[in-house]
C-alpha cells in the first residue's frame, strides 16, 4: 500500500514543476534568437520580456491567491505549446504597448519585424500581432479588452469569460507590463537604450 501511495505522489507533477516545464524550459528557444538580433536595443528588449514574462507565470499561475485568478484555475491544463503562446502573447503586449508610448522613436513596423523573428511567429500570430495593434491605437480600453480575451481564447481555447476573469487577465497584462518597463529602464531609460543604438 505505501508504495502504490508513493508511486501515485511521484507521479503527480509539482506545480512549480508544470512552470518550469511549459514555461521557463520553453524560454531558452527564444532567448537564442534573440542574440541573433543585429540592433541592441531589441535584444535587450526581447530579453527582457521573456525574462520577466517567466516570472510572471511563476507569480500569476502559482503566488496570486484570489477568487478568480484565471490561470491558477487552468495550471493542469498548461502544456509546452501553451507555455509557448503564454510567453508570446506578453511579449506581443510588451512590443505593442511600448510602441504606442515611444511612436515618435518607434516604429511598429520595425518592432514587428524583430518580435516575429525572434518568437518565430506563424502566420495567423503576425496577423493576430497586427489586429492588436491596429486595436492598440484605436484606444487603451478597446485594447485592453480585446487583448485579455486573446489571451484566454489562445493560450487555453477559452470562448467566453466571467467579467470577473476578464478583468483580472487585463489587470495581470497591465502589471506585467509596468513590471517589465520598470525592470527594463532602471538603469538606462529607453531613450538612452534608442540613442545608443543610433550612436
Amino acid at each position: 500500500m505505501f508504495d502504490y501511495i508513493t508511486t501515485l505522489y511521484q507521479k503527480k507533477p509539482k506545480k512549480q514543476d508544470i512552470i518550469r516545464e511549459n514555461i521557463e524550459e520553453q524560454k531558452y528557444i527564444f532567448l537564442e534568437r534573440t542574440e541573433k538580433l543585429q540592433n541592441s536595443f531589441y535584444e535587450a528588449f526581447f530579453e527582457h520580456s521573456i525574462e520577466n514574462a517567466v516570472a510572471d507565470a511563476y507569480e500569476i499561475f502559482l503566488e496570486t491567491k484570489t477568487e478568480y485568478n484565471y490561470f491558477e484555475q487552468r495550471l493542469k491544463e498548461l502544456d509546452k505549446e501553451k507555455g509557448r503562446r503564454f510567453l508570446k502573447l506578453v511579449a506581443m503586449y510588451h512590443s505593442i504597448r511600448l510602441s504606442r508610448i515611444k511612436r515618435r522613436k518607434l516604429r511598429w513596423r520595425e518592432m514587428k519585424q524583430n518580435l516575429y523573428f525572434v518568437f518565430q511567429l506563424n502566420d495567423t500570430e503576425k496577423k493576430l500581432a497586427d489586429a492588436l495593434y491596429s486595436c492598440a491605437k484605436s484606444g487603451e480600453s478597446c485594447f485592453s479588452d480585446l487583448f485579455a480575451k486573446t489571451t484566454a481564447r489562445y493560450i487555453f481555447g477559452s470562448h467566453s469569460l466571467s467579467p470577473f476573469s476578464l478583468a483580472f487577465i487585463e489587470n495581470f497584462c497591465y502589471n506585467s507590463f509596468n513590471s517589465f518597463m520598470s525592470s527594463f529602464t532602471k538603469y538606462l531609460s529607453v531613450n538612452v537604450r534608442l540613442k545608443k543604438v543610433t550612436n
